[in-house]
């Protein structure tokens, strides 16, 4: 009985014990679900809250990944490129190389001159305008070659023409031979061999076939400030308007012995027979026979202003100028003393810049005077010196040679605002410096060997266009440099069997560009090439010197190499002479005396 009491209790127990323990599961199992819930609850948030920039991040390295294979790919793609034309370009060494065939040398010498043609060809080629020459004359008929500006018809008739790179001859001047050739900014003017005067150019504007001097036995002519200087061979200096229609009502009653004209032209008084003249923009220099200098301002009305160019302290830039065409003398510049007592200074050259003045006298020393804003003067700038209207002496050349040497200058030559000036140096002091206090002399011709071995050329001055020579384009340089190109020049001598060094016949210089013309002929210029005026049928400006093409012939269209370079040509009745105008150059047959 107990045990069934027992059974029966245990089995009403089960039910109740099965209940709570699958209640209690169940709250167990609701409790980690719940738990489950939550944590994924709280995943989804910090995912929504940190699943962007993760996923920002993974965008951005995938783009990363792509963008460096698409470089790599292009990468490969000019590898392979560059790779594939270097294979088509020498498969025939590749070919010969990998399967071992011979070189075929048959062809060798007619492939490799081919090669070395077209290298020559590539090297010496011309940007020259195609030129159709009308005129049939050859170089060897005398006449006028000229290049550069066009804009008042200096270079051409044809307006249309704006500028000319090659040097071309002016039509009107055939056959001309002539005594000399000037070249204005409006005009040019030319001096022909029986000493009458040419004008040509819009600032002339009339007929160029008549001359508009005639029977004064010209022999040089210069304009300055729209006026036209002429030197008889006498010794006068006429001047008259450089304007056709202004020389209309220019002019001065002649008197004669039965009846009175009117002269063309009115003349600049000197004490002495003038011998040269040189002009800058408003002043205008001569040198008398005695070796005195003068100066006068230029123009049919008084200049604005004074820049020292005339010499003469009175007419400094702080005071009023000179009335045009009447000569002052520079007395600081021709009185010297010494020993207490004053003597003459000989002068053997005059040159102008634009508003400068070079003087080279008997003892190779050099004095300038005027405006040296840009070192022109050889004299460091500054407030003191940036105008100086007294002569003053060249003295930093120098520097540039040894203290036992003894530089002395043989040329001078200026334009624009640039100097030039050639010099020797010797070492034999006492032969060389006794020799000229005794004489009070200097000459080229008596330079011993060793002395014209030793010749330099020197530039200051405005470089800004490469008017330098020296590689160097610079606002202004005051202290002189070598033009280093002239100074190498070097040629074989046959008859003293030895190579010597090339001298200079002389240099003239324009506005912003200079030409050389060597001893043996050959020219080279440089400086400004904005209108072609170099000549060599670029516009280039060139900052070293360079040979000028040869000229063009009828027929040729071009020239095919920079080694037919220009040499001038000497007959018994000519010879060629380059002379260089503000933005132009030009090439006139020079009658030979």
């Amino acid at each position: 009985m107990l045990r069934n009491v027992i059974r029966q209790s245990s089995l009403r127990s089960r039910p109740v014990r099965s209940g709570v323990l699958f209640k209690q599961f169940h709250q167990t199992t609701y409790g980690l679900q719940d738990k489950k819930d939550l944590n994924e609850s709280i995943m989804d948030k910090l995912h929504l809250e940190q699943g962007p920039s993760q996923t920002e991040q993974n965008d951005s390295t995938y783009e990363s990944y792509v963008k460096y294979q698409a470089m790599f790919a292009g990468l490969l793609v000019i590898v392979g490129s560059v790779g594939g034309y270097e294979v088509y370009r020498n498969w025939e060494y590749l070919r010969r190389k990998i399967f071992g065939d011979s070189y075929d040398l048959s062809h060798f010498d007619e492939v490799y001159a081919q090669i070395q043609e077209k290298q020559q060809k590539k090297k010496d080629r011309l940007e020259t305008m195609n030129v159709t020459l009308t005129n049939p004359n050859s170089s060897e008929v005398p006449g006028l070659y000229i290049c550069g500006d066009n804009s008042n018809k200096m270079v051409s008739s044809d307006s249309k023409v704006k500028f000319q790179p090659i040097m071309k001859r002016l039509d009107i001047f055939d056959k001309f031979v002539a005594r000399d050739v000037v070249l204005g900014e409006s005009s040019g003017a030319l001096i022909n061999k029986k000493g009458d005067l040419y004008q040509w150019g819009a600032g002339f504007g009339a007929d160029s076939s008549k001359p508009t001097l005639k029977g004064k036995d010209l022999i040089k002519a210069q304009i300055s400030n729209g006026v036209v200087y002429a030197l008889t061979k006498r010794g006068e200096v006429l001047y008259f308007p450089e304007s056709a229609a202004q020389q209309k009502e220019f002019g001065q009653k002649e008197k004669g012995w039965f009846f009175s004209s009117t002269k063309k032209y009115a003349k600049i008084s000197a004490k002495q027979p003038i011998r040269d003249i040189s002009a800058g923009k408003d002043h205008i220099v001569l040198l008398d026979t005695k070796g005195s200098v003068l100066t006068a301002a230029t123009g049919l009305k008084t200049v604005d202003k004074s820049h020292g160019q005339f010499g003469i302290p009175e007419f400094s830039q702080f005071d009023a100028p000179p009335a045009p065409n009447t000569a002052h003398e520079v007395t600081l510049l021709n009185k010297v003393r010494e020993n207490n007592s004053v003597l003459d200074r000989e002068i053997r050259k005059v040159v102008a810049g634009n508003y400068f003045t070079m003087c080279l006298d008997s003892l190779g020393n050099i004095w300038t005077f005027g405006k040296n804003t840009y070192g022109s003067l050889g004299k460091e700038v500054d407030y003191n010196t940036e105008i100086i209207p007294y002569p003053t002496k060249v003295e930093m050349i120098g520097k540039r040679f040894k203290r036992s040497d003894l530089p002395q200058c043989v040329d001078i030559a200026a334009g624009g605002d640039t100097a030039y000036a050639s010099f020797v140096s010797s070492d034999i002091y006492e032969l060389f410096e006794k020799t000229m206090k005794k004489n009070k002399s200097f000459d080229m011709e008596k330079l011993s060997d060793e002395q014209k071995e030793s010749l330099v050329h020197f530039s200051w001055g405005h470089g800004l266009k490469g008017e330098l020579g020296n590689g160097h384009f610079v606002h202004g340089q005051a202290e002189p440099s070598k033009i280093q190109k002239l100074n190498d020049l070097r040629e074989f001598n046959e008859v003293s069997n030895k190579i010597e060094v090339l001298g200079l016949r002389g240099i003239s210089v324009g506005g912003n560009h200079a030409v050389a013309t060597l001893t043996n002929g050959d020219v080279y210029d440089w400086g400004d090439n904005e209108f072609g005026q170099l000549g060599n049928g670029k516009r280039i400006r060139s900052g070293v010197p360079a040979p000028v093409p040869s000229l063009l012939e009828p027929g040729q269209k071009k020239q095919k190499s920079t080694n037919n370079r220009l040499q001038l040509a000497t007959t018994n009745k000519y010879t060629q002479v380059v002379v260089a105008g503000p933005t132009t150059t030009a090439i006139y047959y020079r009658l030979r005396n």
